[in-house]
């Protein structure tokens, strides 16, 4: 037999005990919660469908906002600041041309080998105000895919501490079961 089919024997035998004699009661909910949880895993599949579905119509609608609202521009680096001993991103003072013809002078991120003189694209809203770069259609689906993937780890992550916690309930009641057996046994020595 495959080591794989080895394995899933083992798992079944997790969740199916069966009705032996050595199954005992605890087993079997054990075996209940487990095979509970396995399906509400399953089911949260589709709930973090729908997470990611709203999340990306929002990020949409976000991005969709931003690109219309922001626009790109070239600006000239004035003055670039080297990065501080805290901080590996230096900054660089640009100047850049408003619709209205008038000049405006802010301090962007500034690239490595980034000089004075040199262009650099700076995004602004309608008041000319530099603002980060728009959300873009995959950006939104990234964010998204990423909400439902955090959604469904951590459903995934509640079942399993609640399986854990019914696992270790469980096992201190089979180890009282047992030292309650052994305690019987060792007090009842005259039938060997």
């Amino acid at each position: 037999m495959s080591p794989i089919m080895v394995w899933l024997g083992r798992q079944w035998r997790l969740i199916s005990p069966g009705r032996g004699s050595l199954a005992r009661a605890w087993d079997r909910a054990e075996a209940a919660v487990l095979a509970t949880a396995v399906l509400a895993a399953l089911v949260a599949v589709p709930v973090a469908g729908v997470v990611v579905s709203e999340v990306r119509a929002a990020q949409t609608a976000v991005s969709r906002q931003q690109q219309a609202e922001r626009h790109e521009v070239d600006a000239v680096v004035l003055e670039v600041t080297p990065p501080g001993l805290d901080s590996d991103d230096a900054t660089a003072t640009v100047v850049w041309r408003l619709p209205g013809g008038s000049d405006r002078i802010g301090t962007v991120p500034a690239g490595r080998g980034t000089e004075p003189g040199d262009r650099v694209p700076v995004w602004v809203d309608p008041a000319g105000e530099p603002v980060p770069t728009p959300l873009t259609a995959s950006n939104a689906l990234t964010v998204a895919l990423a909400a439902g993937l955090l959604a469904w780890l951590g459903v995934v992550v509640v079942l399993g501490l609640l399986v854990a916690l019914v696992r270790a309930g469980l096992d201190r009641l089979r180890l009282a079961g047992w030292e309650r057996e052994w305690s019987e046994f060792g007090s009842d020595k005259t039938r060997w």
